[in-house]
């Protein structure tokens, strides 16, 4: 049972709608199984969207997609017309060239904000290559991209060998679509959607040389880019029909089979990466090993293992003068996912020359300070189960220690500066001891409301933070 408050509650309250459609099924081989074990212990990750479309500052990809949809909203000054925007849009190519690129200082504020892993964007739906695939120019090493003569031209590469070299896991984020490609938006036809624009039951042989095409990219990512630890696949229309739940309104929508045969890409992906941990995003089945629910917080949790991805600003890609979360923001949002069984996928976009917006610096080195001092009540720890506890104060989440049971208990700044809060711990809990960390022990006394503790002075001045009460106990309920 999770203890919970209405005074950590963040603004977004969405429901699940549109995460795992399909029944979540447990892996069955044992390195995947062993491989998620460990990924639920490491809680916070970066992911990073980043591309050609960050020099006009506009939404990855979307604006070539012909739906009437708020993202997908195009500036007149890149193009008059559909055709004409798309032939701009696809010549950002030919002008991409962020030489102030630095993996290695990503990568090390990645780590001092107490990351454990990063998603990159190897491949967005419009069909951009971070990586240098042999199966199209249309990517950052082709001779067409000014920035191909750099050392540091194959991207995704290069960030995966500085996040691995301090320590992080390293996933690729891959677009199941390819708006680009030939085999999936077919010149013979204009786009109508997100989806393919020809019937692959009519044409079976492009659909098949898609599949190919998709199969050959992904095999790439897997045998030239050392360890991979995650394959991260987005654009989740692109599947069979029968995994279509008709009760969620972007679904609706999708009539096509677009069956890219998941049994054959996993196979080969963990034959050359044994382990690997597959997000077919929101089909769900065998081959979506933890589910994404997405920009928001789920109120409880899942009962799988999942993780929310979100913006620590407004875009997934670089825009300017972008609003970034505060601190405060960006450690209770990780407080409540971790609370509730969940991991946090927080993303932050490159810009044009390939550098971090300054302030996106500041807020990892301050969420970093905090983990410093709490991350033991973070990392490797579960949903708590304790019973006995009620639903009135901060987030609580637990693990067992032999024989003894630790819980944390995240307190709003609002109850510190009282002086004294009381955790309602049921009589079948005994043998407390009390610490809050980074201030040492804490003082308490049991009544039959529970455990009343006096806060130490050097805590109660805190502000917008949680504190993170440490109790070890014993319980006869387990």
């Amino acid at each position: 049972m999770i203890i919970r408050s209405t005074l950590l509650i963040l603004a977004l309250h969405a429901t699940l709608a549109g995460v795992a459609q399909a029944p979540y099924l447990a892996p069955t081989e044992p390195a995947v199984a062993a491989k998620l074990e460990q990924w639920k212990n490491l809680k916070f990750g970066l992911l990073m969207h980043w591309g050609p479309y960050s020099q006009w500052g506009v939404v990855e990809s979307w604006s070539i997609c012909p739906e009437d949809e708020d993202w997908c909203k195009r500036k007149p000054q890149h193009g008059a017309t559909y055709a004409e925007y798309l032939k701009n849009y696809e010549a950002l190519q030919t002008t991409f060239n962020p030489v102030k690129f630095d993996p290695d200082k990503w990568a090390r504020a990645a780590k001092d904000a107490g990351m454990k892993y990063v998603v990159f964007t190897t491949k967005h739906h419009d069909g951009f290559c971070m990586f240098d695939t042999k199966t199209t120019d249309y990517k950052i090493t082709s001779p067409n991209t000014p920035f191909h003569n750099n050392a540091r031209a194959n991207a995704t590469k290069e960030i995966f060998t500085a996040f691995r070299a301090q320590g992080l896991w390293t996933g690729a984020y891959f677009s199941k679509p390819d708006w680009h490609s030939p085999d999936y938006w077919w010149p013979y036809f204009p786009p109508k959607d997100r989806s393919v624009n020809y019937l692959p039951t009519k044409h079976p042989e492009r659909w098949q040389a898609f599949k190919d095409h998709t199969y050959t990219q992904i095999e790439e990512l897997m045998t030239g880019y050392g360890s991979v630890d995650i394959l991260w696949l987005d654009g989740g229309w692109v599947r069979p029909l029968n995994t279509i739940d008709t009760t969620v309104s972007w679904q609706k929508a999708i009539t096509i089979e677009q069956d890219i045969d998941m049994p054959r890409i996993a196979t080969m992906a963990r034959k050359h990466q044994p382990g690997l941990l597959v997000v077919d995003r929101t089909v769900g089945g065998a081959y979506e090993n933890y589910v994404t629910p997405e920009g928001h917080v789920p109120d409880a949790d899942l009962g799988v293992p999942w993780e929310t991805c979100m913006p620590m600003g407004t875009s997934w890609s670089w825009v300017p003068n972008e609003q970034y979360k505060s601190t405060d923001e960006i450690i209770r949002t990780l407080v409540n996912v971790v609370s509730r069984g969940g991991s946090l996928l927080l993303n932050v976009a490159p810009g044009p020359d390939g550098q971090l917006d300054s302030t996106a610096y500041v807020r990892l080195k301050e969420v970093g300070e905090w983990l410093k001092v709490n991350g033991e009540a973070v990392y490797g720890t579960r949903a708590s189960s304790v019973g006995g506890l009620s639903d009135i104060i901060g987030r609580t989440f637990a693990w067992r220690s032999g024989e003894r049971k630790t819980a944390y208990v995240f307190l709003d700044p609002q109850l510190v500066g009282a002086g004294t809060v009381t955790i309602p711990f049921s009589s079948s809990v005994y043998g407390e001891k009390v610490s809050c960390l980074g201030h040492g022990k804490v003082d308490f006394v049991r009544s039959k409301e529970g455990l009343t503790l006096r806060l130490p002075r050097s805590v109660r001045g805190s502000i917008g933070q949680p504190v993170v009460m440490k109790v070890t106990f014993v319980s006869s309920e387990f």
